[in-house]
C-alpha cells in the first residue's frame, strides 16, 4: 500500500471513528453562580485514549458550547498555523492535535509529562483522587467573578476560546503539593453533597509564593496534580475549553495562606 492510499485510509478511520461523537455531543448546559457550565453526559472511557485523540472534538464542542467557529478567531488561527506537521489535511483535527500538543509541551516543560502520560495512556488521572473520571467541558466563567482558592486533584489543560482569565497561582516548589484526596460529606445551600476539600496552607507565606498571571485567548494552561490557583475575571469575562476530573478541591478558608489579602472573596462555582 503506497503512502497517498495509507493517508487516506487514516483519514478515512479518523472520520468514522469520530464522526458519532461530533454529531451528538450531548452537551448540558448548567447555571451556577457567577458561572456557566457546558458537560458532556458523561465521562471519557477508560483506557488508552484512540490514537486520533481529540479529533474533531475541540472543535465541534466550542461551536455547540458557545456558538464560536475557533477555526475563525485569531487565537485559532494561530494553532492551525502553528501545526503544519499534522499529517491529515482537516483543519478541525489539526487544531484539536496542536492543542493536545501543546499540552504536551507544558506538562514536559515542568516535569510533570509522567502525570498527562498516564492519562492518555489510562483514561483516568491520579487513581489517589478515588473514582473521578475525566471530562471535557466548557466553563464560562461570567465577568468580574472569582472562583474559590482551589487545587486539581487531577491533571488539567485549558484552552482560551475567548476572553481573559487570570489566576492568582501558587508557585513555590518546596510547597508540598496534596495527591490524596478523599470525599467528605458537605452540605451547600440545603443540599448534603460529596466533595473534595483542597490543602492546608496555613502554614505558607502567601506574599513570597504566589504570582499573578493572565491568559488572552488562543493561549493555554495547565494545572499538574496538586496544582493551587485562583482563577478569577475582569470586564472581559473568559470562555474555556477544558479537559479535567470534573471538579475543583476548594481550599477552606480556615486553611487559606498566610498574608493572603490579595485573594478575591469566592463568588463562583464551578463543580456541581
Amino acid at each position: 500500500m503506497g503512502p497517498f492510499a495509507v493517508a487516506v485510509l487514516f483519514f478515512l478511520l479518523i472520520v468514522s471513528s469520530w464522526a458519532a461523537v461530533t454529531e451528538d455531543i450531548g452537551l448540558r448546559t448548567i447555571e451556577m453562580p457567577g458561572v456557566v457550565l457546558y458537560k458532556t453526559n458523561g465521562p471519557l472511557k477508560k483506557g488508552q485514549v484512540e490514537e486520533a485523540f481529540p479529533g474533531h472534538i475541540s472543535f465541534h464542542f466550542i461551536q455547540k458550547a458557545y456558538g464560536i467557529d475557533v477555526l475563525e478567531t485569531q487565537g485559532g488561527k494561530r494553532m492551525i498555523e502553528n501545526s503544519r506537521e499534522c499529517a491529515v489535511e482537516v483543519d478541525s483535527i489539526r487544531f484539536g492535535a496542536n492543542l493536545l500538543g501543546r499540552a504536551k509541551s507544558m506538562f514536559v516543560e515542568r516535569g510533570y509529562e509522567h502525570e498527562l502520560q498516564s492519562f492518555l495512556e489510562t483514561g483516568v488521572s491520579n487513581p489517589d483522587a478515588g473514582l473521578r473520571r475525566m471530562h471535557w467541558a466548557g466553563i464560562e466563567i461570567l465577568p468580574n467573578q472569582s472562583l474559590a482558592l482551589h487545587s486539581h486533584p487531577n491533571v488539567e489543560f485549558a484552552y482560551i476560546v475567548e476572553g481573559v482569565m487570570h489566576e492568582w497561582r501558587l508557585t513555590d516548589p518546596d510547597v508540598e503539593k496534596k495527591r490524596s484526596y478523599e470525599p467528605e460529606i458537605v452540605e451547600i445551600n440545603g443540599k448534603i453533597q460529596s466533595k473534595y476539600i483542597g490543602p492546608n496552607l496555613t502554614m505558607v507565606d502567601a506574599s513570597e509564593t504566589f504570582e499573578h498571571n493572565l491568559y488572552h485567548e488562543g493561549e493555554m494552561f495547565i494545572n499538574t496534580i496538586g496544582d493551587v490557583h485562583q482563577s478569577f475575571t475582569k470586564d472581559e469575562g473568559v470562555k474555556l475549553f477544558v479537559m479535567w476530573g470534573d471538579g475543583n478541591a476548594d481550599v477552606p478558608k480556615n486553611q487559606h495562606p498566610q498574608n493572603a489579602g490579595f485573594l478575591n472573596q469566592q463568588s463562583a462555582q464551578a463543580w456541581t
